[in-house]
């Protein structure tokens, strides 16, 4: 009986262990299995070729001249600036007779057909009349000043001419103005063009070639200048200055 107990008990052991056996064969044979595992690459997107080209452009050959142009035109108005002048013992009586010839000079006008509108007129100015030799006052000057504003310049000689031969004024200036320059400056700039062209052309004759094209234009704006600029002349030059740049070619082969 003894014996059969620790027969059993002998088996028992063989059993357990060749079951830990086995264990510790599949435990080893999953982790070679696992190690043998190589992760794979990771998938990159295609570079795009680059094709680098040091390969330097051809220096363009240029002609760089000057183009002056001018149009004359008529001013768009003028003015005409009058000075009356009344001289008297007293100021008061200079006032009056400066006053008088400044009505009459606005009736004259007025026979004219100047509107009353384009007609102003200052305030009037008193000085004092002095002997060079010591001083003294004997007497006083006044003066006023009528502006008068035309848009036809025809007429500027038929509006002054009565009223010079009044002889009720002790000056008078005549100004002219415009008012829109753009079209005479946009001739002016045409001519410009041409005149740099005729240059550039005998330039590039001498240098044995032949102009390609415009590649840039520079301007002196002076346009907007002109506006609201008093001349005494009643014919007005408007001009343009250019620097104009010709990329220029081989003449053709003969």
């Amino acid at each position: 009986m003894q014996q059969t107990i620790q027969h059993k008990k002998h088996i028992m052991r063989l059993v357990v262990s060749i079951g830990l056996a086995f264990l510790l064969l599949f435990s080893l044979a999953a982790c070679k299995e696992e190690g043998d595992i190589t992760p794979g690459p990771t998938a990159k997107p295609e570079q795009p070729t680059v094709i680098v080209n040091n390969e330097a452009l051809p220096e363009a050959h240029t002609i760089v001249v000057s183009g002056y142009g001018v149009v004359t035109v008529e001013p768009d108005f003028a003015t005409i600036n009058i000075v009356t002048a009344g001289e008297s013992a007293s100021s008061e009586e200079a006032a009056v007779l400066c006053e008088a010839a400044t009505q009459q000079v606005k009736t004259t006008a007025g026979e004219q057909n100047v509107l009353a509108r384009s007609v102003t007129t200052s305030g009037v100015t008193i000085d004092a009349i002095t002997r060079e030799a010591d001083g003294t006052v004997t007497g006083y000057i006044a003066r006023q000043t009528i502006t008068i504003h035309e848009d036809s310049i025809s007429r500027v000689n038929a509006i002054l001419s009565p009223i010079i031969d009044a002889k009720i004024i002790e000056s008078y200036e005549v100004t002219y103005s415009l008012l829109d320059a753009s079209a005479a400056y946009a001739e002016a700039l045409a001519e410009a063009v041409a005149d740099a062209k005729v240059k550039a052309e005998a330039i590039a004759a001498a240098g044995q070639v032949a102009l390609d094209e415009i590649i840039l234009v520079s301007e002196a704006l002076v346009e907007n200048q002109l506006v609201g600029v008093v001349f005494k002349s009643s014919s007005i030059n408007v001009e343009a200055n250019l620097s104009v740049t010709y990329s220029v070619k081989d003449l053709p082969k003969s």
